[in-house]
């Protein structure tokens, strides 16, 4: 079944509250919106973390990749354009100028709201992130999770992100260690999970999942409808034995080479 393009934008303005709460409360990041674009930098030299996104409908995409352009050029900083992927007839003009295409698609997946939720597999339990001290042992299982260099958590994932209404972070122990985690960022009818990690050693006992359904629980205390994630290669047949169902992908141009 093609998903409405009302949920569709739903589901985009979700992804981009997230990414605008995850440089916004960090220590170098920033984010930057108008109508035709999002801008999220975190301020370091890492491409994948900056980014414009062309919102639709487009109007004059050649003036709108050339301000994000010239954004990133100011600092310094790699970076690359983001757009749904069913607007890929639109955005082909700007490869006709240079942009080109290097990085995989990311699937973007919803999952209507379920009435109940599976209980966390033996000995996994599940607590809310409430204090300092439970969101320092959170960001390093989760950046530890994805691989990325656990002594910068604390640039992105401090304690402002308590305080936050349309946030919750879940934290799953066993052992007495934090070894899975997930995030929820809600806004309207989406639920959005996002950090959701399992330690290299704990990885294939059901983990990731129970902290998927944790977050997609939060949302429902929302009143929220569906739940939507973007999926890692690891993590998408996951994800579809859940019930989730890939509905667009978010695609990616590069700017042209000098």
């Amino acid at each position: 079944m093609k998903t409405q393009p009302s949920t569709l934008n739903a589901v985009d303005f979700n992804y981009l509250d997230a990414s605008r709460i995850f440089v916004v409360f960090s220590d170098t990041g920033e984010y930057v919106e108008r109508g035709d674009v999002a801008i999220a930098s975190c301020g370091l030299p890492v491409e994948e973390l900056n980014w414009g996104f062309l919102k639709p409908p487009y109007t004059d995409l050649g003036a709108t990749a050339a301000a994000v352009q010239s954004y990133f050029a100011d600092s310094k900083l790699p970076f690359k354009l983001a757009f749904r992927g069913d607007q890929r007839h639109e955005v082909r003009t700007l490869e006709t100028k240079g942009w080109s295409r290097k990085s995989d698609p990311t699937p973007c997946m919803t999952l209507a709201m379920p009435e109940s939720f599976p209980a966390p597999p033996s000995p996994l339990t599940i607590r809310e992130v409430h204090t300092h001290g439970e969101l320092v042992a959170f960001r390093e299982a989760a950046f530890r999770g994805f691989g990325y260099p656990v002594a910068a958590a604390f640039i992105f994932l401090g304690d402002r992100l308590l305080a936050l209404p349309q946030v919750r972070l879940y934290a799953g122990l066993a052992e007495g260690a934090v070894v899975a985690t997930s995030m929820l960022v809600a806004t309207g009818a989406v639920a959005g999970i996002y950090w959701v990690a399992t330690a290299e050693g704990h990885r294939g006992r059901g983990y990731g999942e129970a902290l998927t359904w944790a977050a997609v629980a939060g949302g429902r205390d929302f009143g929220c409808d569906i739940a939507s994630l973007q999926a890692s290669t690891l993590g998408r047949p996951v994800y579809s034995r859940m019930g989730f169902e890939h509905v667009v992908d978010y695609e990616y141009l590069h700017p042209p080479e000098p």
